[in-house]
């Protein structure tokens, strides 16, 4: 074949590992792994890359030629939440009466990120600490209805005072939210601007931050959270975003750089809402999933990410993700949009401990991250991992890690494992391994199949796709006895989640709270909540309901009115997102998409629904209703729908995308079952469920399609190893997807 011509970099920085994937103009791509280094991301990422590019027999500087676009995702901003170290000290002024909103937080920040085992227990529970202090947060009086309609006017001595008190603080920035500004931002604007008078007044340049631009919907606390994320790790990150680029631009690099979000797009570095980006790894993988579920068309999908330090499992229904009207960052909800990702501290470097009471085996959920384990010395870690447990086990070449970079000392992690674990629990090392193994597998399974049947579906209903560079490793384990359609690994594995940032368009997403009431379509008779808004309406217009005709009239008029405010919404967001792309420097043709939340009159849970056009009339709206019950029904379930209640639709959202040249996945003409000489390596030991077994060994990139290769064997690749156990076998499709098959 031709020499490859890299055209997109695509990166995925997690807490273990930077992935990076070339991909070439002909869909051919090489994967690159490297430790992440959190001082300075750029370091890590350049040595992925050069890994992925001595696979091309290239150089750094050779690729840098020809890439067009480099696309970033990774942990920048959540790292910088974790460590609490942002941009502070921040200041707020908000809606007198509010200003213990951050303290007072919403009962579920304090277990929303723990196992549902541990939701049971309050004493697990604890509110994560404020990221800004109460001394310097500022209330003022004004009040704005949520029908946008001022009741009570802005007092602007207060914002003065307010503003003046903060900067004698050292407000570093200041955040203005009030109550529903999202309704009506007047207060907030006129208030930014008397801080910013008082700054000129005082000699300071002191950034000013306003919710209705950050995250203009409904509901303070999610809408505070949003803004003091955005203050405090998003904006620090330009800066870093900065020097990443000043790092390509040095060995040569003239692709632009665009950040991962966290529903699938990609945005420049100067994208106002930059918060949008806090979560873009696991939203990668999503990306890449729904690529293979059109690919092959399938409607279910599961995606399940195993990496070094967590367990990430996200779903495909419909072949459109589930979307998320807020992110979860560190306990903190904000009202960012994401693609639904489920994730557990359950990955390939979690500790393994024995608690020294109940004598019993406890897997993580902390990890040792990039440091791998004790049977990596230079990583200075004391405590057994699962990474510790594959090697002795026979699952990973000590010699072959990251393609043999980093070398692994079998005999520290049994002798490490034969003290920390095996002796305190009075067995061998071998069943103290497995049973390690097994147990963080099955921390998985049960997480997965929870998320599964949450959902209203049998495991038999998705197709799964395993992924991360501990996925091949454990994918036989965890899905074990769940019967799933088809269990995909695909030998982009490793670096799933940076190739999905390949898959992706340039796109900014704006969204707006609505609370507009759509009565039930005609034909369908108005009951319970429908009537009673039907009636209501007619009362207050005086109108009397003698027949149909009347209470159609009625109909058409609350049609009218969502019709209005949907139109009057996307109008908005469409000027918005204009303004974003024109201040990147983005000149193209804009596609938009169009969609709404809806939920049926009287329910707690909105879905999103994608809607057919950007104009709205009576028709469209009738398609827009038609389209939420199918949804529904395959959410759900059709008994679950209640039309005859009418629907409200819950918020306006709109992506305007410009494209960008993107990869397809390389399709190769199918072989014979019979397995190149090539690909053979040699056998090992294997240890599965209690015995011994030769393994086969099989370099994977010099597999063919169509080889089919049976257990027990493993398959290696520098960046994975697939563990294919006893009784199990897999096949290699013309796209280089591997099909596990067998296991009962």
């Amino acid at each position: 074949m031709s020499r490859p011509v890299p055209m997109v970099l695509g990166i995925d920085t997690g807490g273990t590992m930077s992935d990076t994937v070339l991909v070439s103009e002909d869909g051919r791509f090489v994967i690159g792994k490297a430790q992440t280094t959190p001082e300075n991301e750029a370091i890590g990422i350049l040595n992925s890359l050069r890994d992925a590019a001595k696979k091309w027999n290239m150089t750094v500087d050779e690729v840098a030629k020809s890439i067009r676009t480099i696309i970033y995702s990774g942990t920048i901003m959540l790292n910088r939440v974790l460590t609490r170290e942002g941009l502070q000290p921040l200041g707020i002024i908000t809606t007198a009466g509010f200003e213990d909103t951050l303290r007072m937080g919403r009962a579920r920040q304090s277990w929303n990120t723990l196992s549902y085992a541990e939701r049971l227990h309050a004493i697990s529970h604890f509110h994560p600490e404020p990221l800004v202090p109460r001394n310097m947060i500022m209330g003022v009086r004004e009040r704005i209805l949520v029908t946008g309609v001022e009741m009570i006017p802005l007092y602007e001595s207060e914002v003065e005072e307010a503003a003046k008190k903060l900067i004698e603080r050292g407000a570093k920035a200041i955040i203005i939210m009030f109550l529903n500004s999202w309704a009506n931002p007047s207060h907030e604007i006129k208030a930014a601007e008397i801080v910013e008078k008082v700054a000129k007044e005082k000699g300071v340049s002191v950034p000013i931050f306003m919710s209705h631009r950050i995250a203009p919907v409904l509901g303070e606390l999610r809408r505070l959270n949003a803004v003091v994320l955005q203050v405090y790790a998003a904006e620090p990150s330009r800066e870093q975003f900065r020097k990443m680029e000043e790092a390509f631009r040095a060995r040569g690099f003239k692709a632009p750089l665009y950040i991962f979000t966290n529903y699938g797009t990609v945005v420049p570095p100067t994208f106002e809402r930059l918060i949008h980006t806090v979560t873009s790894g696991p939203s990668a993988g999503n990306v890449a999933v729904q690529y293979l579920a059109n690919l092959y068309g399938l409607d279910y999908m599961v995606g399940t990410d195993v990496g070094g330090t967590s367990f990430d499992v996200t779903t495909v229904v419909a072949r459109r993700p589930i979307m998320n009207p807020f992110t979860i960052v560190e306990r903190y909800e904000a009202a960012v949009p994401s693609i639904a990702t489920e994730s557990i501290g359950a990955g390939t470097g979690s500790y393994i401990r024995v608690d020294p009471v109940t004598k019993s085996l406890r897997v993580g959920p902390d990890s040792a991250g990039y440091r791998i384990g004790v049977s990596w010395r230079d990583g200075g870690v004391e405590t057994v991992t699962i990474n510790d447990a594959m090697v002795i086990l026979g699952y990973l070449n000590p010699n072959y890690f990251l393609g043999g970079e980093i070398k692994l000392d079998k005999d520290r992690a049994l002798k490490e494992f034969e003290r920390q674990v095996a002796q305190p629990l009075g067995i061998d090392v071998y069943e103290a391994a497995w049973g390690s193994y097994m147990m963080v597998a099955d921390h998985m399974r049960l997480h997965l199949e929870g998320i599964v049947r949450g959902l209203g579906f049998s495991p038999e209903n998705f197709y799964l796709v395993s992924y991360g560079g501990g996925g091949p490793s454990f994918v036989a384990a965890y899905t074990a006895g769940m019967r799933f359609a088809g269990v995909m690994v695909p030998e982009v594995a490793p670096a799933f989640s940076a190739w999905g940032t390949t898959l992706a368009d340039i796109g900014i997403r704006a969204e707006k709270s609505l609370e507009a009431y759509v009565p039930p379509l005609p034909g369908v008779k108005p009951l319970g909540m429908a009537e009673m808004i039907m009636k209501g309406v007619a009362e207050m217009l005086k109108i009397k309901i003698t027949g149909a005709a009347e209470m159609e009239g009625i109909r058409g008029l609350l049609s009218g009115q969502a019709i209005n405010a949907l139109n009057s919404a996307w109008k908005e967001l469409r000027g918005y997102i204009e303004e974003e792309f024109k201040r990147a420097g983005l000149a193209g043709e804009i596609t938009w998409r169009p969609a709404v939340r809806m939920l049926y009159a009287g329910m707690l849970d909105d879905i999103e629904v994608d809607a057919p056009a950007i104009e709205v009339d009576e028709g469209l709206l009738q398609k827009l209703c038609e389209s939420f019950d199918n949804l529904f029904e395959k959410v759900y379930a059709s008994a679950a729908r209640s039309r005859e209640f009418g629907y409200v639709v819950t918020r306006a959202i709109l992506t305007g995308y410009m494209a960008l040249r993107k990869p397809t996945l390389l399709e190769e003409k199918e072989e014979t079952e019979r397995i190149p000489e090539n690909a053979f390596k040699g056998e090992r030991e294997m240890y599965w469920n209690g015995k011994w077994y030769r393994a086969s060994l099989y370099e994977m990139g010099l597999l063919r399609t169509g080889n089919r290769v049976k257990g027990p064997a493993i398959i290696e690749a520098p960046a994975a190893t697939y563990v294919i156990p006893p009784g199990f076998s897999t096949r290699l499709d013309r796209r280089r997807i591997f099909w596990l098959e067998g296991g009962g």
